[in-house]
């Protein structure tokens, strides 16, 4: 008995050593894998390296990372902080952008604000930059101008052209804005007497395009050549049309050198057209025509012209074809619609002469004639004695 409890003690012992070495050698493997993870980010120097591990992967069951090492990006941040070389680099991206070119240099808008913000912050006052954008902004502009003077195409062309010139510009003052950005709010919001960097460029080019003497007649006689188109019935680029005088809009001219001229343009068109109808016509096709023309003048005014302009022109059409030959109407349709009972175009009638002055006193007084004229002729016409009462009662309802 004394050898056999010898025997196991030995074996316990050698199972408590062999598990003794297993949890050692299993310490020790681990330390060495945490090790190798601790330094896994660490160069050999002992700095840290600029390596990043994009993603794991599992491969039979055992855990396996897999590293890709990439550089960080690296940003070119301007270091230019001279007033010239700050302004040589806006003033090239200007240029490109008026000849739609791409910028020079490799630069970024956001260099390019960055340039912007160098110069309104130093000690000197951010007025010249204003000054040299504006000058050239203007040198720009006036290039422009001798494509319009030189040219001899027809009307359609050149609205066309001049459209194209005024598109591309509005697109090159919104970039430049942008870019200008603190210069608009840390320089022109400050001082009233300066206009804003859109605003200087709406005056250049009306400075420089617009008040041309042969530019301004060319356009607004190009517009009211395609208005007096579509006034006889022809397809016109509306689109177009609208275009220009929104420019003129913009630009604070629409009323000086358009609206005028299209008025009295539109009084002399409707003159002579109410003249020639009134004599072609029977008064219900006259009154359907004035009608027309009142619905394609109000189509005209929500489709391209101002908003301003809708009062005088409506009253413009309603002077010209109903004012000037309401008594015509009246005397020459009335009694013929009322015998026929034309009860559609009494309606109309008393639509359109509601919309002038004193239209609707004047249908009063002759339909007030009409009936005395009619019960009269009943009254004193001796055949009609039997039936005149019942006549009368007919003539009531």
């Amino acid at each position: 008995m004394s050898s056999l409890g010898l025997h196991n003690n030995r074996k316990r012992q050698n199972e408590n050593h062999n598990c003794d070495q297993h949890i050692q050698k299993k310490i020790c493997f681990d330390g060495m894998e945490n090790q190798k993870l601790a330094n896994f980010s660490v160069a050999p120097n002992g700095t840290k390296n600029n390596s990043l591990v994009s993603g794991i992967t599992k491969k039979q069951g055992t855990e396996k990372k897999i590293l890709s090492i990439k550089n960080f990006k690296v940003h070119h941040k301007p270091k230019i902080d001279h007033v010239d070389e700050s302004w040589r680099h806006l003033r090239d991206a200007v240029v490109a952008i008026q000849q739609s070119r791409p910028l020079q240099d490799n630069l970024t808008q956001e260099d390019l604000y960055r340039f912007v913000d160098n110069l309104i912050t130093q000690p000197r006052s951010p007025a010249p930059l204003y000054t040299d954008l504006r000058d050239l902004t203007e040198k720009h502009i006036k290039s422009c101008l001798n494509q319009f003077l030189t040219g001899s195409g027809d009307r359609l062309t050149f609205l066309r052209q001049l459209n194209d010139c005024w598109t591309q510009h509005c697109q090159q003052m919104k970039m430049v804005c942008n870019i200008f950005l603190a210069l608009d709010r840390g320089y022109v919001l400050h001082n009233a007497q300066v206009s804003s960097i859109w605003d200087m460029g709406l005056e250049l080019f009306r400075t420089h395009i617009l008040e041309e003497v042969v530019v301004e007649n060319r356009c607004v006689d190009g517009l009211l050549m395609m208005i007096e188109k579509e006034r006889s019935g022809e397809t016109i680029d509306r689109s177009l049309v609208k275009s220009l005088l929104r420019m003129l809009s913009s630009l604070q001219i629409y009323h000086k050198v358009f609206e005028n001229k299209f008025l009295v343009a539109t009084e002399q068109l409707y003159l002579r057209e109410g003249q020639r109808l009134m004599q072609e016509r029977d008064v219900p096709q006259f009154l359907v025509h004035v009608d027309k023309r009142l619905f394609e003048e109000n189509a005209r005014v929500l489709h391209y012209l101002d908003m301003s302009t809708k009062r005088q022109l409506i009253y413009c059409v309603e002077k010209q074809l109903l004012s000037e030959h309401k008594t015509q109407l009246l005397q020459k349709g009335l009694d013929m619609m009322l015998d026929q009972n034309r009860m559609t175009d009494l309606s109309l009638l008393y639509n359109l002469l509601s919309r002038i002055k004193g239209g609707c006193e004047d249908l009063c007084t002759h339909f007030n004639a009409y009936i005395k004229s009619f019960g009269k002729t009943i009254v004193i016409n001796p055949e009609k004695d039997k039936s005149m009462v019942q006549e009368l009662l007919d003539f009531k309802d």
